[in-house]
């Protein structure tokens, strides 16, 4: 008798347990494992109605009345969606709502790995006794250690009294490689915070390693005690915004230029079923000094229309050159 009250009880909760898996589980996998996951292959409206519940999960301006509009709305559009392909500018108008302008639907041509062959390599010279540093975009991939070991050990090969580190173009990316290849030049501590709805999460360093932002990344080599000059203009973007943060405040370091992009704020990318993403914006960027962005451009220390020329007298100023 216990058994025959047992085994239907079972097969309800396990019909209830597939249910909800089937419901939500692509959508958890996606923000807890970067990818939504499924066992059998989605319609396009699961494709978009997933996509829509991890923005509402994870989005910075998910919680507004904005955002329950769009979804609203785009659960309507995508009844209509024959394919992945029809949801992209569905979901890329939801998305821009509840991440804002730094937010977007990677389609899976733009989704590649950075590759050595496929990025720009950092440029470390020497100019007298100055370390000159251009320090490039870098996308997601296995190209990063390399690109960090490059700063990190250019920046420590010989005798330096002052260094440049330029962030013009420097569109974004992977930031975890970008500050530690220049660790050497940034103290150890929290050097900026990323700010969202669920509290503040630090980037730290400590020696030559990095995390809380981008791929942890460890170089080697230890530290320098030296003036810091930041390049930045109106291309500095995203990554390379909170790049130039991570020396804002700092009592030997100025940054120099144009303001910049205005894309100052925390990202993370959400893999999709057919190798389209997700780029949704979680969080806004606080620097040391307690000032906090996200959509505006920011000012850089000394307006300047030859940022290297200003950046290299301020230098000489320190007994640099």
């Amino acid at each position: 008798m216990l058994r025959k009250i047992i085994l239907p009880i079972f097969a309800v909760i396990l019909v209830a347990i597939s249910t909800v898996g089937y419901i939500y589980g692509p959508a958890l996998t996606g923000v807890f494992t970067a990818k939504t996951r499924y066992l059998i292959k989605p319609s396009p409206q699961k494709y978009g109605a997933d996509a829509l519940r991890v923005m509402e999960s994870m989005g910075i301006y998910a919680n507004s009345d904005e955002f329950k509009a769009a979804k609203k709305q785009a659960k309507e559009d995508l009844k209509q969606a024959k394919s992945y392909e029809d949801t992209y500018e569905i979901l890329r108008t939801a998305i821009k709502v509840a991440g804002g302008k730094h937010s977007n639907v990677i389609t899976p041509e733009n989704n590649e790995p950075s590759t050595e062959e496929n990025s720009e390599a950092p440029v470390v010279e020497k100019r007298g006794g100055v370390v000159y540093a251009k320090v490039p975009e870098l996308g997601r991939g296995g190209y990063g250690q390399t690109y960090a070991d490059t700063l990190s050990t250019g920046i420590l090969d010989g005798p330096t009294c002052g260094a440049i580190v330029d962030l013009r173009g420097n569109g974004g990316g992977d930031m975890g490689p970008m500050l530690a290849g220049l660790s050497p030049l940034i103290p150890d501590g929290t050097v900026l915070e990323f700010v969202s709805p669920f509290g503040a999460n630090p980037v730290k360093v400590e020696g030559n390693s990095v995390k809380g932002g981008g791929t942890p990344t460890t170089t080697s080599g230890g530290k320098l005690d030296v003036p810091v000059a930041v390049l930045v203009d109106d291309k500095t973007a995203s990554s390379g915004e909170a790049t130039m943060l991570a020396f804002r405040g700092l009592p030997n370091s100025q940054s120099f230029g144009a303001p910049t992009a205005g894309f100052a704020s925390a990202n993370v990318v959400i893999d999709l079923y057919d190798g389209a993403a997700l780029m949704l914006t979680t969080a806004k960027d606080r620097a040391r000094t307690g000032e906090e962005f996200n959509e505006d451009p920011i000012q850089p220390d000394v307006l300047s229309d030859d940022a290297e020329k200003e950046a290299m007298q301020w230098l000489a100023e320190r007994q640099c050159s």
